[in-house]
């Protein structure tokens, strides 16, 4: 008889505290179709020292913030029959500090850290993609 009180008592403090729990907008999950159709780069450059640069581009008619991007600096072999035994390429992911208002732009520089190694084997190819972002979603839209 105990134990059926406090599973009562604990469903009723639940209840309660359900009911007047602060609703909590969810996250909605886009697929990269509709990411490129949202928020879009153009203009990206590269440096010699791996430096990455662009203009990001907000097609949405709200405010665009934290825009996540990876930056993959992909390790191409002069000798692709003989690799070498490490390849010093690696990805980053960075993040946007602009706010980008409605249908506006915004730029994005990077300069990778520790710096890229000058070698004679091979070379870099780097490239830049957006990987999420915030939308400022105004109250009761």
């Amino acid at each position: 008889m105990k134990r059926s009180l406090m599973w009562i008592a604990s469903a009723v403090t639940l209840l309660f505290i359900a009911a007047f729990a602060p609703t909590v907008m969810a996250q909605e999950l886009i697929s990269t179709h509709q990411l490129a159709q949202s928020v879009d780069l153009r203009d990206v450059t590269t440096a010699p020292n791996g430096a990455v640069s662009g203009t990001i581009i907000n097609r949405t008619g709200m405010t665009v913030r934290d825009v996540k991007l990876m930056i993959n600096y992909a390790w191409v072999w002069r000798n692709d029959f003989k690799p070498g035994p490490d390849s010093p390429g690696r990805t980053v992911y960075i993040t946007a500090a602009a706010d980008i208002p409605p249908h506006g732009e915004g730029s994005f520089r990077y300069q990778p850290s520790p710096p890229l190694p000058d070698r004679s084997d091979g070379h870099f190819v780097p490239h830049a993609h957006i990987v999420g972002f915030t939308q400022m979603v105004p109250p009761g839209a």
